[in-house]
């Protein structure tokens, strides 16, 4: 068991590690993206903030960075009240690194540690930066709901103590930001899975979002008496705002944005819908913000989705902010309401949860899938010497460890032509360019992609003729069985493998009436239609022959 248990950390446990270590802790991207998606927690809880609270967390931050660590009393106290310090993602990593010992196993070997020691000291101020990035909008929102809260009761004629005002929005802060302390044992335990990425952060977005609504409820309808005896609704207008901060954090922002970008480039619904059968299968449900290229018409898209932590909570929040528009009372309905709508968006939101973790999917990409990455992007060709088929597979290893986004600084690299230290050239190994403008925008999560309408329907063409020698094995499994087969078994199967060739036909209709509506050449066109034609007549005459 101990032997097992030594190659299972070895193996998947201290890689998953590493890399999840390149591609967060030590990616300057990664940074970028932390502190601007950390930003929407705050808009999130109907907080605008103001210039002196955000020198107030500034100043408060411990870090190397020029004007952190001035106020150290202030870090101290939000220390106490857990409201600091508890970064999700960083939790998983360093529990994770905590549980293969990681820089332990080499501290027998004096000469690996002397390596050692320059990284260790990188990822400690990489890591101070990250907690930094998520620490400082936690105190900018702890110290705007202190406020708010003080001059919400002292409005309402109710009295209360800097304490009680600094332990109630601490409270806040700790159920409706992400936090690390609040992420269950069982979610906890899932990082020493081969599955899943940073599988507590979701489950803080699901917890923390329930919390905001629940707040903002409890703020809305909240009935006490003030120093004077009256009844009063001390936090309703607080309620209000964290309810429509919410709902435009994750409806209204990236519905305004899209509508916004659609008026500017002169783009319609349908091409939005046509561009969703050709983008990433990852893009596919995102919220797409389309780009035209002014000089040729092409469209690009910005995945807003990638970004905004709160994408997936569209329909629950929308539901809850039209109920309460609409004058209803009965919070307990509203909320079921909510969960609901969160039950809807729950395939997508478990997807960090069941997925191959980064060094998992580029080892499941060697030997499960053959040399294909789970998008069918072609790794190795099968055909060619073991030499370079190694090569192209250290290669894919690599590149799931390295710091930064290795595919990211390769477009960097292909946008500047006179630069060449990644790849030559200004093309791709598939004949794409890319722009510096846009490659720049993808360092803080908002990288404008080009449709290759022409390359995506070669791969639809290619499911096309899989599906049509899937339909056909539906009725050759069952007629050539061996042994005797009914008439009825033939008509069966025969119906049964049409109703699956017709499924398959109308798919590739709908992607050839999108790649019309993209502006794809007739040309283009009438190709992809005489080989699926001739699919189709092959598989009528392989029955009729039957």
């Amino acid at each position: 068991d101990s032997i097992i248990g030594k190659i299972y950390e070895n193996l998947i446990l201290y890689p998953k590690a590493t890399s999840q270590l390149a591609k967060t802790v030590l990616s300057p991207v990664t940074h970028v993206r932390n502190f601007i998606s950390a930003g929407a927690f705050a808009t999130a809880n109907g907080i605008i903030p103001t210039p002196t609270a955000m020198r107030e967390a500034y100043s408060a931050l411990q870090t190397a960075l020029p004007g952190t660590r001035q106020n150290n009393e202030l870090y101290r106290r939000l220390l106490e009240l857990g409201v600091v310090n508890k970064n999700v993602a960083l939790g998983d990593l360093n529990n994770l690194l905590k549980d293969i010992s990681f820089g332990e196993t080499v501290n027998s070997d004096k000469f690996l540690r002397l390596m050692l020691r320059p990284l260790s000291k990188i990822k400690k101020v990489s890591e101070d930066l990250y907690t930094a990035e998520d620490d400082f909008w936690k105190i900018t929102s702890w110290a705007m709901e202190k406020q708010r809260l003080g001059n919400a009761y002292a409005k309402s004629g109710i009295n209360k103590t800097v304490k009680e005002l600094e332990e109630e929005a601490a409270d806040i802060i700790r159920n409706n930001i992400p936090n690390y302390d609040y992420v269950g044992d069982f979610i906890k335990g899932l990082r020493r899975l081969p599955l899943g990425n940073f599988v507590s952060f979701p489950a803080e977005i699901i917890r923390t979002s329930t919390n905001i609504v629940r707040r903002a409820l409890n703020e809305i309808t909240m009935q006490v008496k003030n120093d004077k005896g009256e009844l009063v609704k001390p936090l309703a207008s607080i309620g209000y705002k964290r309810l429509i901060g919410m709902t435009t954090t994750a409806v209204a922002v990236p519905t305004a944005v899209v509508e916004g970008a659609k008026a500017l480039y002169d783009v319609t619904e349908d091409e939005i819908e046509a561009m969703r059968r050709y983008v990433a299968d990852w893009s596919r449900n995102s919220t797409l913000v389309p780009i035209r290229d002014k000089e040729t018409g092409k469209l690009k898209y910005i995945d807003f989705s990638h970004a905004n932590a709160y994408d997936l909570l569209y329909r629950p929040f929308q539901s809850v902010f039209n109920a309460v528009a609409e004058g209803r009372t009965d919070k307990n309905g509203i909320m079921d309401d909510f969960m609901k709508g969160l039950a809807v968006a729950t395939k997508e939101i478990a997807e960090p949860f069941i997925s191959e973790a980064i060094w998992t999917e580029a080892i499941t990409d060697i030997l499960v899938r053959g040399g294909r990455t789970r998008d069918g992007v072609q790794i190795y060709n099968p055909e060619d010497t073991d030499g370079n088929k190694m090569t192209s597979i250290i290669k894919h290893l690599i590149e799931s460890q390295a710091p930064l986004s290795y595919e990211q600084m390769k477009r960097l690299d292909l946008s500047v032509e006179p630069i060449d230290i990644i790849q030559k050239g200004k093309f791709d190994r598939y004949g794409q360019t890319y722009e510096l403008g846009d490659e720049l925008a993808g360092f803080t999560g908002f990288r404008p992609v080009k449709l290759n309408v022409e390359r995506g329907l070669k791969f639809k063409v290619s499911e096309y003729q899989k599906g049509v020698r899937e339909s056909r094995q539906l009725f050759t499994r069952n007629t050539l069985k061996g042994g005797p087969v009914t008439s009825e078994e033939v008509v069966d199967a025969y119906i049964n493998a049409n109703r699956a060739i017709f499924g398959v036909k109308k798919d590739l209709y709908k992607d050839i009436k999108a790649a019309e509506t993209l502006g794809t050449s007739n040309q283009i066109i009438n190709n992809i239609e005489t080989q699926s034609n001739a699919s189709v007549m092959f598989f009528f005459v392989f029955f009729e022959a039957k």
